[in-house]
Protein backbone atom coordinates (compact mmCIF):
# COMPACT_ATOMS: atom_id res chain seq x y z
CA UNK A 1 0.00 0.00 0.00
CA UNK A 2 1.68 3.10 -1.13
CA UNK A 3 1.18 6.58 0.06
CA UNK A 4 -1.37 8.33 -2.06
CA UNK A 5 -1.04 12.19 -3.11
CA UNK A 6 -4.20 12.50 -1.73
CA UNK A 7 -4.17 11.01 2.02
CA UNK A 8 -1.12 12.65 2.10
CA UNK A 9 -2.30 16.27 1.09
CA UNK A 10 -5.19 15.66 3.18
CA UNK A 11 -3.02 14.94 6.40
CA UNK A 12 -0.78 17.96 5.90
CA UNK A 13 -4.40 20.52 5.47
CA UNK A 14 -5.55 18.90 8.87
CA UNK A 15 -2.56 19.43 10.30
CA UNK A 16 -1.94 22.88 8.86
CA UNK A 17 -5.42 23.77 10.39
CA UNK A 18 -4.06 22.51 13.89
CA UNK A 19 -0.74 23.93 13.69
CA UNK A 20 -2.14 27.09 13.35
CA UNK A 21 -4.83 26.91 15.97
CA UNK A 22 -2.22 25.95 18.04
CA UNK A 23 -0.27 29.14 17.14
CA UNK A 24 -2.68 31.27 17.51
CA UNK A 25 -3.23 30.26 21.86
CA UNK A 26 0.56 30.82 21.76
CA UNK A 27 0.45 34.06 20.48
CA UNK A 28 -2.12 34.89 22.54
CA UNK A 29 -0.69 33.04 25.95
CA UNK A 30 -3.86 31.25 26.64
CA UNK A 31 -3.64 27.45 27.84
CA UNK A 32 -5.33 25.02 25.85
CA UNK A 33 -6.49 21.25 25.92
CA UNK A 34 -6.77 18.64 23.22
CA UNK A 35 -10.23 17.04 22.16
CA UNK A 36 -9.48 13.46 20.34
CA UNK A 37 -13.06 12.56 20.23
CA UNK A 38 -12.96 9.85 22.30
CA UNK A 39 -11.05 8.15 25.69
CA UNK A 40 -10.14 5.35 27.37
CA UNK A 41 -9.88 6.98 30.36
CA UNK A 42 -11.52 6.38 33.75
CA UNK A 43 -11.11 9.85 34.91
CA UNK A 44 -13.82 12.40 34.27
CA UNK A 45 -13.15 14.86 31.53
CA UNK A 46 -13.07 18.97 31.84
CA UNK A 47 -16.10 20.10 29.13
CA UNK A 48 -16.71 23.37 29.96
CA UNK A 49 -14.81 26.49 29.68
CA UNK A 50 -11.99 25.64 28.42
CA UNK A 51 -9.71 26.14 24.87
CA UNK A 52 -9.79 22.89 22.69
CA UNK A 53 -8.05 21.79 19.74
CA UNK A 54 -9.96 19.14 18.26
CA UNK A 55 -7.88 16.81 16.61
CA UNK A 56 -10.53 14.23 15.88
CA UNK A 57 -10.46 14.15 12.47
CA UNK A 58 -6.36 12.45 12.30
CA UNK A 59 -8.18 9.23 11.93
CA UNK A 60 -6.79 7.69 8.52
CA UNK A 61 -4.25 5.10 7.78
CA UNK A 62 -1.45 6.58 5.54
CA UNK A 63 0.47 3.44 4.33
CA UNK A 64 1.48 0.27 4.90
CA UNK A 65 4.47 -1.08 4.08
CA UNK A 66 4.65 -4.84 3.70
CA UNK A 67 8.42 -5.05 2.83
CA UNK A 68 9.70 -2.52 5.52
CA UNK A 69 6.87 -4.06 8.07
CA UNK A 70 5.52 -0.58 8.83
CA UNK A 71 2.25 1.36 9.29
CA UNK A 72 2.21 4.96 8.87
CA UNK A 73 -0.77 6.26 10.50
CA UNK A 74 -2.35 8.88 12.29
CA UNK A 75 -2.91 9.19 16.02
CA UNK A 76 -6.87 8.38 16.48
CA UNK A 77 -6.61 5.26 14.27
CA UNK A 78 -8.24 2.85 16.53
CA UNK A 79 -6.85 -0.89 17.37
CA UNK A 80 -8.93 -2.53 15.49
CA UNK A 81 -8.90 -0.70 12.39
CA UNK A 82 -5.40 -1.03 12.70
CA UNK A 83 -5.16 -4.70 13.27
CA UNK A 84 -7.52 -5.00 10.23
CA UNK A 85 -5.65 -2.98 7.92
CA UNK A 86 -2.60 -4.35 8.64
CA UNK A 87 -3.80 -8.18 8.72
CA UNK A 88 -4.40 -7.66 4.66
CA UNK A 89 -0.74 -7.64 3.99
CA UNK A 90 -0.15 -10.38 6.46
CA UNK A 91 1.13 -8.36 9.33
CA UNK A 92 -0.01 -7.18 12.81
CA UNK A 93 1.61 -4.92 15.56
CA UNK A 94 4.18 -6.14 17.80
CA UNK A 95 2.28 -5.08 20.77
CA UNK A 96 -1.62 -4.32 20.01
CA UNK A 97 -3.81 -2.96 23.50
CA UNK A 98 -6.33 -5.10 23.96
CA UNK A 99 -9.52 -2.65 24.39
CA UNK A 100 -10.04 -2.62 20.09
CA UNK A 101 -11.26 1.49 20.51
CA UNK A 102 -7.62 2.22 22.02
CA UNK A 103 -6.12 4.54 19.62
CA UNK A 104 -2.45 4.47 18.22
CA UNK A 105 -1.92 8.25 19.87
CA UNK A 106 -3.27 7.38 23.17
CA UNK A 107 -0.76 4.45 23.39
CA UNK A 108 1.94 6.31 22.67
CA UNK A 109 1.01 8.98 25.17
CA UNK A 110 0.42 6.57 27.89
CA UNK A 111 2.14 4.19 27.61
CA UNK A 112 0.51 0.69 26.90
CA UNK A 113 1.84 -2.54 28.64
CA UNK A 114 0.00 -5.58 27.07
CA UNK A 115 0.63 -9.66 26.71
CA UNK A 116 3.86 -9.64 24.02
CA UNK A 117 5.43 -6.51 26.15
CA UNK A 118 7.60 -9.01 28.09
CA UNK A 119 9.25 -9.67 24.25
CA UNK A 120 8.71 -6.27 22.91
CA UNK A 121 8.46 -3.54 25.24
CA UNK A 122 6.14 -1.12 25.71
CA UNK A 123 3.84 0.06 22.42
CA UNK A 124 5.90 3.17 22.10
CA UNK A 125 8.96 1.10 22.17
CA UNK A 126 7.63 -0.18 18.77
CA UNK A 127 7.39 3.14 17.25
CA UNK A 128 9.81 4.34 14.39
CA UNK A 129 9.34 8.03 14.43
CA UNK A 130 6.49 10.74 15.28
CA UNK A 131 5.56 13.83 13.89
CA UNK A 132 4.71 16.57 16.28
CA UNK A 133 3.59 19.90 16.65
CA UNK A 134 5.11 21.79 19.58
CA UNK A 135 3.40 24.68 21.58
CA UNK A 136 4.30 27.05 19.64
CA UNK A 137 2.60 25.76 16.83
CA UNK A 138 6.38 24.48 14.94
CA UNK A 139 5.94 20.95 13.25
CA UNK A 140 8.66 18.43 13.80
CA UNK A 141 9.81 15.02 13.32
CA UNK A 142 11.30 13.05 16.09
CA UNK A 143 12.91 9.62 16.02
CA UNK A 144 15.86 7.50 17.47
CA UNK A 145 17.84 9.82 15.48
CA UNK A 146 15.97 13.35 14.96
CA UNK A 147 15.23 15.06 18.25
CA UNK A 148 15.93 11.57 20.11
CA UNK A 149 15.61 13.78 23.23
CA UNK A 150 12.09 14.62 22.17
CA UNK A 151 11.04 11.35 21.38
CA UNK A 152 11.57 9.56 24.24
CA UNK A 153 10.36 12.34 26.42
CA UNK A 154 7.22 12.43 25.09
CA UNK A 155 6.03 8.65 24.84
CA UNK A 156 4.06 8.37 27.90
CA UNK A 157 4.21 12.07 28.47
CA UNK A 158 0.27 12.38 28.15
CA UNK A 159 0.54 14.44 25.10
CA UNK A 160 2.38 17.15 27.52
CA UNK A 161 5.27 17.82 25.25
CA UNK A 162 3.33 18.34 21.81
CA UNK A 163 0.43 17.30 19.54
CA UNK A 164 1.70 13.79 17.92
CA UNK A 165 -0.10 13.93 14.62
CA UNK A 166 1.79 10.99 12.84
CA UNK A 167 3.57 7.55 13.33
CA UNK A 168 5.25 5.12 12.19
CA UNK A 169 4.35 2.02 13.44
CA UNK A 170 6.53 -1.49 13.38
CA UNK A 171 4.46 -4.96 12.45
CA UNK A 172 5.72 -8.17 12.45
CA UNK A 173 4.49 -11.38 10.05
CA UNK A 174 0.56 -12.39 11.17
CA UNK A 175 -0.45 -15.94 11.55
CA UNK A 176 -4.09 -17.08 11.44
CA UNK A 177 -4.33 -18.66 14.90
CA UNK A 178 -2.75 -18.61 18.42
CA UNK A 179 -1.85 -21.30 20.68
CA UNK A 180 -3.45 -21.14 23.87
CA UNK A 181 -1.96 -22.92 27.34
CA UNK A 182 -3.51 -22.43 30.98
CA UNK A 183 -1.16 -22.83 33.78
CA UNK A 184 -2.83 -22.90 36.93
CA UNK A 185 -1.26 -21.20 40.00
CA UNK A 186 -1.54 -21.13 43.61
CA UNK A 187 -0.47 -17.72 44.42
CA UNK A 188 1.14 -14.86 43.94
CA UNK A 189 4.58 -16.35 44.75
CA UNK A 190 3.63 -19.07 42.08
CA UNK A 191 2.31 -16.87 39.58
CA UNK A 192 5.62 -14.80 39.99
CA UNK A 193 7.85 -17.96 39.36
CA UNK A 194 5.82 -19.21 36.48
CA UNK A 195 6.11 -15.66 34.86
CA UNK A 196 9.38 -15.24 35.37
CA UNK A 197 10.18 -18.99 34.10
CA UNK A 198 8.29 -17.97 30.84
CA UNK A 199 9.46 -14.85 30.14
CA UNK A 200 13.02 -17.06 28.82
CA UNK A 201 11.31 -18.76 26.49
CA UNK A 202 11.70 -17.44 23.00
CA UNK A 203 9.29 -19.79 21.52
CA UNK A 204 6.08 -17.81 23.78
CA UNK A 205 4.77 -14.48 22.04
CA UNK A 206 2.19 -13.50 24.34
CA UNK A 207 1.83 -13.92 28.14
CA UNK A 208 -0.11 -12.62 30.89
CA UNK A 209 -1.61 -13.71 34.04
CA UNK A 210 -4.60 -13.46 35.96
CA UNK A 211 -5.42 -14.35 40.00
CA UNK A 212 -9.05 -14.83 40.70
CA UNK A 213 -8.16 -15.24 43.85
CA UNK A 214 -4.89 -14.76 46.28
CA UNK A 215 -5.05 -18.65 45.91
CA UNK A 216 -5.92 -18.96 42.65
CA UNK A 217 -4.93 -17.98 38.97
CA UNK A 218 -4.08 -18.66 35.61
CA UNK A 219 -1.09 -17.61 33.56
CA UNK A 220 -2.25 -17.80 30.00
CA UNK A 221 0.61 -18.41 26.90
CA UNK A 222 -0.01 -17.33 23.63
CA UNK A 223 2.12 -19.00 20.89
CA UNK A 224 1.59 -17.88 16.94
CA UNK A 225 0.75 -20.43 14.74
CA UNK A 226 -0.34 -20.97 10.76
CA UNK A 227 -1.70 -24.76 12.17
CA UNK A 228 -5.09 -25.08 14.13
CA UNK A 229 -4.67 -27.88 16.69
CA UNK A 230 -8.50 -27.86 17.59
CA UNK A 231 -10.67 -31.26 16.40
CA UNK A 232 -14.00 -29.42 17.14
CA UNK A 233 -15.24 -26.17 17.18
CA UNK A 234 -12.30 -23.06 18.14
CA UNK A 235 -13.52 -20.64 20.87
CA UNK A 236 -14.46 -17.01 20.34
CA UNK A 237 -14.92 -14.69 22.42
CA UNK A 238 -16.74 -11.93 20.45
CA UNK A 239 -19.75 -12.88 20.13
CA UNK A 240 -23.14 -12.41 22.73
CA UNK A 241 -23.02 -15.56 23.34
CA UNK A 242 -19.55 -16.53 24.16
CA UNK A 243 -18.23 -16.59 27.62
CA UNK A 244 -16.02 -13.28 28.64
CA UNK A 245 -12.46 -14.13 27.93
CA UNK A 246 -12.07 -14.07 31.89
CA UNK A 247 -14.34 -16.68 33.26
CA UNK A 248 -13.56 -18.81 30.25
CA UNK A 249 -10.12 -18.69 31.75
CA UNK A 250 -11.19 -19.42 35.31
CA UNK A 251 -13.31 -22.69 33.20
CA UNK A 252 -10.12 -24.10 32.04
CA UNK A 253 -8.21 -24.00 35.38
CA UNK A 254 -10.97 -25.00 37.40
CA UNK A 255 -11.60 -28.27 35.29
CA UNK A 256 -8.20 -29.20 35.25
CA UNK A 257 -6.29 -27.23 38.38
CA UNK A 258 -3.04 -29.56 38.51
CA UNK A 259 -2.30 -29.38 34.85
CA UNK A 260 -1.87 -27.00 31.98
CA UNK A 261 -4.76 -27.31 29.43
CA UNK A 262 -4.33 -25.86 25.77
CA UNK A 263 -6.73 -24.97 22.92
CA UNK A 264 -5.84 -23.10 19.60
CA UNK A 265 -7.96 -19.67 18.62
CA UNK A 266 -7.52 -17.19 15.95
CA UNK A 267 -5.28 -14.31 16.29
CA UNK A 268 -7.76 -11.53 15.45
CA UNK A 269 -10.20 -13.20 18.67
CA UNK A 270 -7.18 -13.49 20.84
CA UNK A 271 -5.86 -9.47 20.14
CA UNK A 272 -9.36 -8.14 21.75
CA UNK A 273 -10.37 -10.90 24.07
CA UNK A 274 -11.23 -8.90 26.57
CA UNK A 275 -13.19 -6.07 25.11
CA UNK A 276 -16.41 -7.83 26.24
CA UNK A 277 -16.38 -7.01 29.93
CA UNK A 278 -13.34 -4.82 30.38
CA UNK A 279 -11.29 -7.16 31.56
CA UNK A 280 -14.05 -8.37 34.45
CA UNK A 281 -14.72 -4.45 35.42
CA UNK A 282 -18.08 -4.31 33.85
CA UNK A 283 -19.24 -7.20 36.81
CA UNK A 284 -19.38 -4.50 39.06
CA UNK A 285 -22.07 -2.88 37.06
CA UNK A 286 -24.54 -5.81 37.49
CA UNK A 287 -23.99 -5.34 41.21
CA UNK A 288 -24.69 -1.70 40.88
CA UNK A 289 -27.86 -2.16 39.22
CA UNK A 290 -28.97 -5.59 41.02
CA UNK A 291 -28.62 -7.28 38.11
CA UNK A 292 -28.31 -10.97 38.28
CA UNK A 293 -24.63 -12.32 36.93
CA UNK A 294 -25.46 -15.40 34.72
CA UNK A 295 -24.65 -16.01 30.72
CA UNK A 296 -28.23 -15.03 30.26
CA UNK A 297 -28.06 -11.57 31.42
CA UNK A 298 -24.67 -11.08 29.63
CA UNK A 299 -25.97 -12.37 26.73
CA UNK A 300 -29.03 -9.80 27.13
CA UNK A 301 -26.66 -6.77 27.89
CA UNK A 302 -23.41 -7.63 25.82
CA UNK A 303 -24.29 -4.57 23.36
CA UNK A 304 -23.64 -2.23 26.70
CA UNK A 305 -20.59 -4.42 27.81
CA UNK A 306 -18.16 -3.88 25.31
CA UNK A 307 -15.34 -1.50 26.39
CA UNK A 308 -16.46 1.20 23.88
CA UNK A 309 -19.60 1.90 25.27
CA UNK A 310 -19.08 1.13 28.93
CA UNK A 311 -16.19 3.76 28.32
CA UNK A 312 -18.73 6.67 26.99
CA UNK A 313 -21.26 5.56 29.55
CA UNK A 314 -19.01 6.30 32.50
CA UNK A 315 -17.55 8.80 30.76
CA UNK A 316 -21.18 10.67 30.56
CA UNK A 317 -21.50 9.88 34.09
CA UNK A 318 -19.95 10.18 37.72
CA UNK A 319 -19.77 6.17 38.47
CA UNK A 320 -16.57 5.07 38.13
CA UNK A 321 -14.74 8.23 38.88
CA UNK A 322 -17.09 8.33 42.38
CA UNK A 323 -17.36 4.42 42.68
CA UNK A 324 -14.01 3.39 41.62
CA UNK A 325 -10.12 3.88 40.61
CA UNK A 326 -8.91 2.21 38.03
CA UNK A 327 -5.05 2.02 37.45
CA UNK A 328 -2.51 0.47 35.56
CA UNK A 329 0.80 -0.29 37.48
CA UNK A 330 3.92 -1.25 36.27
CA UNK A 331 5.53 -2.86 39.63
CA UNK A 332 8.85 -4.89 40.15
CA UNK A 333 8.42 -8.76 40.44
CA UNK A 334 9.43 -8.61 44.06
CA UNK A 335 7.11 -5.83 45.16
CA UNK A 336 4.41 -7.66 43.86
CA UNK A 337 3.25 -9.67 46.52
CA UNK A 338 3.53 -6.51 48.79
CA UNK A 339 0.79 -4.15 47.02
CA UNK A 340 -1.88 -7.74 46.38
CA UNK A 341 -1.54 -7.56 50.08
CA UNK A 342 -1.74 -4.01 50.58
CA UNK A 343 -4.75 -3.89 48.29
CA UNK A 344 -6.78 -6.26 48.54
CA UNK A 345 -6.64 -5.41 52.85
Amino acid sequence: MSVSDEASGQHDKIVEEIRTSIKQFYGRGEKFRIRHGSTNSTRQTATKGQNFVDTGSLSNIIQVNKVQKTCLVEPNVAMDQLVKSTLAYGLVPMVVMEFPGITVGGGFSGTSAESSSFKYGVFDRNINYIEMILANGDVTHCSEDENPDLFHGAAGAMGTLGVVTLLEVQQMPATTYVHLSYHPVTGVADAIGTLEALTEDTSIDYLDGILFSKNQGAIIVGRLSNECAEDGKMPTFSKAKDPWFYLHVEDRISKRPNGTSTETILLAEYLFRYDRGAFWAARWAFDYFMTPFNSVTRGVLDGLMHTRVLYKAQDASSFSATQYIAQDLAVPFPQVGELIDYSTK
